[in-house]
């Protein structure tokens, strides 16, 4: 191949590579499909219990998950202590079909009011209390 020939298939490869550098925005990879949820996390009970400092209390912490008003399954609900001491197991639970996530509270060993929380999608929040009174 002389001189003239490659500069020849070399122009004629230059519009192929500019116009496929043009196409970049079409290799981007596409929307994921998801959409904004209107979830609400509603208290369905276990809120103001008392117990034992250092004791489970009697009842589940349990909420409802909602997308537009409707029990939304399968969403990750985290759950976790947010005054008091003590320990919210599990830490992690997905709402069932009728959009209910439920864990366990145990106090913490100091006597008075404790708080728990469950959230759901960032800042979406439950707030539970409990009085740990007795020996």
């Amino acid at each position: 191949m002389g001189l003239r020939s490659f500069a020849m298939a070399r122009s004629a490869a230059m519009p192929a590579f500019v116009a496929l550098a043009g196409c970049g925005d079409l290799l981007q990879e596409p929307e994921s499909g998801t959409f904004p949820l209107q979830l609400e996390l509603v208290e369905v009970s276990g809120n103001a219990q008392q117990g034992a400092p250092g004791a489970p209390l009697a009842q589940p912490l349990r909420v409802r998950t909602l997308d537009e008003g409707e029990p939304a399954a399968r969403l990750w609900v985290e759950w976790s202590v947010i005054s008091g001491g003590g320990e919210v197991e599990p830490r992690n639970s997905f709402s069932d079909a009728d959009g209910i996530a439920e864990a366990s509270w145990t106090l913490g060993r100091s006597g008075g009011l404790q708080r728990a929380q469950a959230t759901v999608r960032k800042g979406v929040q439950v707030i539970f209390e409990a009085t740990a009174e007795g020996p």
